[in-house]
């Protein structure tokens, strides 16, 4: 064989190993990104948590990476969670754990601590030491793993919503600002945990039919709202104004992708598309009552039939809750040095206007994690045949 067929052979197995190493590394990938996105409601990731640091610390040593594996196998828990828990078991905590299990051995039984010596692991009081160890071992595994899944499950359900909807939506979210600033990142995300109203706006786009209206955000802000909203529909238009130029910058860059009109802009004076979808978040209680009422009829004049029209504002039935609020809400707007008081009129007075243009009214009270107290207006406007019908019954009573 001559020494070009021996290069061209030499290359081939190159060439050859070089895909293996690449398709290993790609498999390597997708099976670490499968792990990553594994279930982590909080009761299994708590769960997760408890085995993984109960595997820990009973002395099963050199085995306890293959139970942790096999045993978030066995229940379907999440294998890298579980996995890692274990490490509590490490060089740094590993003679504390120790310790701490043979003095609660001794604790369980005999009912006191005993000072504990390396001397004791040999001689006579050898098996003693050890049958203390182990029981306390145990006991300290089961206290500590649910310390750990305790806080586990409230860390989880504070940063993952337990709606499988919700937290799809907030991925959404969150992947539209990830070439955002640090700063607007941050914001959107703690935004999202921290505001129960993304809650209720995703139940309420998972159980209405907004066929391919536009959706408009009247004080968008960052544009939160609107890719919450367009989820799963990237073509649908979105229309969305506010005074902020820095956050219409910030909204421009996170939804470019999508199907978005943004502006600087006042709402009071901006020109409404028929839409499926308005919302006001946040917005009316920087308008005095006269243009609070005058945007609502824009607003409902602008929805297309079976449109929904949704705003929030501070609900002030509540007692101290709604003091807090109150107070809180001044507060923002000294420090924004908005020149003017917020204004926020009784539920009534937005229903009642509401009502006269039509519309079919529903209240939802609630309080966010904050402890703000709001109500959540939906108001739905009917058909066109709804709309004729009522008209003439009412048309029918008036001659009867």
């Amino acid at each position: 064989m001559g020494e070009r067929e021996l290069q061209a052979e030499n290359h081939a197995d190159d060439g050859e190993g070089h895909r293996v190493i690449g398709s290993f590394r790609a498999r390597a990938r997708q099976f670490a990104t499968a792990l990553l996105k594994e279930d982590l409601t909080p009761g299994r990731a708590a769960a997760a948590v408890f085995l993984g640091l109960f595997i820990g610390i009973v002395p099963i040593y050199g085995f306890q990476l293959l139970t942790a594996v096999g045993v978030a196998l066995l229940f379907k828990l999440n294998k890298p969670l579980t996995v890692a828990s274990t490490f509590i078991n490490n060089a740094l905590l590993r003679p504390l754990i120790i310790v701490s299990a043979v003095e609660l051995g001794y604790l369980l039984r005999s009912g006191s601590f005993r000072p504990f010596h390396l001397s004791a692991l040999t001689g006579a009081h050898m098996k003693e030491e050890i049958l203390a160890f182990v029981l306390g071992s145990v006991v300290l595994g089961v206290l500590v793993g649910g310390a750990g899944a305790a806080i586990t499950a409230v860390v989880v359900r504070v940063k993952s919503p337990a709606d499988p909807g919700l937290r799809n939506r907030i991925r959404f979210v969150n992947d539209r600002f990830a070439q955002c600033a640090w700063a607007d990142r941050g914001f959107v995300r703690w935004k999202l945990r921290l505001d129960r109203i993304f809650g209720l706006l995703a139940a309420l786009l998972a159980a209405e039919d907004l066929g391919s209206g536009t959706i408009v955000d009247l004080g968008c802000g960052h544009g939160m709202a609107l890719s919450f909203a367009a989820f799963g529909d990237g073509s649908r238009r979105l229309v969305g104004c506010d005074l902020d130029a820095h956050r219409i910058a910030v909204a421009c860059q996170a939804l470019s992708p999508l199907n978005a009109e943004l502006s600087v802009a006042d709402v009071r004076g901006l020109d409404l598309p028929p839409a499926g979808l308005i919302l006001i978040l946040d917005v009316l209680q920087y308008l005095d009552a006269d243009e609070q009422l005058t945007l609502l009829r824009r607003c409902c004049a602008a929805l297309a039939p079976n449109g929904i029209l949704v705003f929030r504002v501070h609900d002030r039935e509540r007692g101290l809750w709604s003091t807090i609020t109150m107070a809180f809400d001044r507060l923002v707007f000294a420090c924004g040095r908005v020149g003017v008081q917020p204004v926020t009129l009784p539920a009534a007075r937005y229903e009642t206007v509401l009502e006269n243009a039509g519309m079919r009214v529903e209240e939802r009270r609630f309080r966010n994690r904050l402890p703000l107290a709001h109500i959540l207006f939906i108001a739905r406007k009917p058909s066109a045949a709804v709309t004729t019908e009522d008209t003439a019954e009412a048309t029918l009573e008036a001659v009867t």
